[in-house]
């Protein structure tokens, strides 16, 4: 009996041993580690570091999550302040340290740092922000980017990361509460988002080529989307949370529409210009061109086909 209850005691000595293993590993990664696996990190000016993936667009296999029922099209995200900090980008401390290992100073202001800690200044194209991405111009097999990660279900281009949480910010300052409705979408999404819009137009009686050519109208097709180059972004804003064409008369789109070329944005498909960009008018959903290009459209009345046409890039 004796050996018995000291065979007992031993068991539960390992399993509480076991527990209090799991346990700490557990509050240890949880507590200390913000990295999680990925090519290359964002230092905050804190010093605190935020994940980024390499995303191969066309290849990326996300699991899309559900559909909310919601009027829009994935559950509207509000990037908070804490958020907003978390994204800002690298401090001048690291900046001088980066210059300090690399002499002269780097071609671009992002540093990112990799896993082995080295501070690395990512090189990018130049007209990288003016890529055309619509019907007839289908996004390059071998198009890849830096995909940041600036809230659980916010996730961008890492080169417009830093406008876009700036612009959000700007607009809380002037009591208009901007939300992402749809941030970044991979391959996978995207086709989800497509397929459901044509499933509902067949609902109402149309055969498939018919749904799709209107479906097509109001989502871009898979591979035409600029939400899969994570540098378009559907907003809406307290009190209106659908994405119709009543958000241009609310304080959240007459905002963007004022002050989005600020931060590098466009409105992307303006009522008028339909005809060119293919697309119906979509007050809610802005694209990232940078500050002048965006500046320049904005006075000129340019969509980026028009604008990107007259200085050559297509």
């Amino acid at each position: 009996m004796k050996t018995k209850k000291r065979y007992i005691r031993k068991i539960t000595a390992v399993i509480l041993t076991m527990l209090a293993f799991v346990f700490f590993v557990s509050f240890s990664v949880t507590a200390t580690s913000t990295v999680i696996d990925s090519n290359v990190v964002i230092v905050n000016d804190d010093g605190k570091k935020v994940a980024v993936a390499k995303a191969d667009i066309m290849n990326t296999d996300t699991s899309g999550e559900e559909d909310s029922g919601e009027d829009v099209e994935e559950e509207a995200v509000a990037i908070g302040d804490e958020d907003l900090e978390r994204i800002a980008w690298q401090s001048q401390k690291a900046a001088e340290d980066f210059n300090r290992r690399n002499g002269a100073g780097a071609d671009s202001d992002i540093l990112i740092e990799d896993k082995d800690g080295n501070l690395i200044n990512p090189s990018f194209s130049d007209d990288w922000s003016l890529i055309l991405i619509n019907k007839d111009h289908l996004i390059p097999d071998d198009y890849s980017f830096e995909l940041a990660t600036i809230t659980d279900k916010v996730k961008s281009d890492v080169r417009c990361a830093r406008p876009l949480v700036n612009m959000i910010r700007a607009a809380k300052e002037d009591n208009v509460y901007l939300y992402v409705a749809s941030p970044f979408r991979d391959l996978q999404r995207q086709t989800y988002v497509f397929e459901r819009k044509v499933k509902s137009i067949m609902e109402e009686g149309y055969d498939y080529d018919e749904a799709y050519e209107m479906a097509a109208e109001v989502v871009a097709p898979p591979g035409t989307s600029e939400h899969q180059i994570g540098l378009a972004f559907d907003f809406v804003c307290d009190g209106y949370w659908k994405l119709d064409e009543g958000f241009a008369d609310t304080d959240g789109g007459k905002w963007l529409k004022e002050n989005a070329p600020d931060y590098g944005f466009i409105l992307r498909y303006p009522k008028g210009k339909e005809n060119i960009t293919k697309i119906e008018f979509e007050p809610w959903h802005y694209r990232y061109v940078g500050v002048d290009a965006a500046k320049e459209m904005q006075r000129l009345s340019l969509t980026l086909e028009e604008y990107d046409e007259l200085i050559g890039l297509v």
